[in-house]
């Protein structure tokens, strides 16, 4: 295969009608939720990990250096961020559960993309919890809502080895 990152972005060009390999969407629904409980855990032994260190700042700087409520949200975004929109495009649990995030047309996202997927899914989790959960009953490629926002779809990382 030409390039030396094993993407699609490598074997395929970039068209309209982007033809995506047998089996790139098979079980994604549960691999993703399986994937968003690890990082759930993850995310929160980092975000406790935060909060001592801030707590104990906060007290002998008397109240200066105490965390917002706004730190676990930036914990989140970064995470996501760093993680989906580096060479792996998925986060330690999706690669767990052998998934990875792609543009629509078979790229890796860029940081941009995927601080925007992060942004996007937390938003509309927080409107529409139940819509969020159907969408992806209802589409071939299995894409929830923010997936469709972001111009973002998931596939199972061996779909295209």
């Amino acid at each position: 295969m030409p390039g030396t990152d094993n993407s699609l972005s490598s074997v395929m060009p970039r068209q309209a009608g982007f033809d995506w390999p047998k089996g790139a969407f098979d079980g994604v629904i549960a691999a993703r939720a399986f994937a968003f409980l690890a990082d759930l855990v993850v995310l929160l032994v980092i975000t406790f990990a935060f909060s001592l260190v801030f707590l104990v700042l906060g007290i002998l700087t008397f109240g200066l250096l105490w965390p917002g409520a706004a730190l676990g949200w930036l914990i989140a975004l970064g995470y996501f961020t760093l993680f989906v929109g580096g060479p792996a495009s998925a986060t330690p649990g999706m690669r767990w559960q052998g998934i990875e995030l792609r543009t629509w047309d078979g790229y890796r996202p860029s940081y941009v993309q995927a601080a925007l997927q992060a942004v996007i899914f937390y938003f509309s989790v927080a409107i529409g919890t139940v819509l969020i959960l159907l969408v992806p009953f209802f589409n071939r490629r299995r894409r929830f809502l923010h997936d469709y926002l972001c111009g973002t779809v998931v596939i199972r990382t061996d779909s295209h080895l």
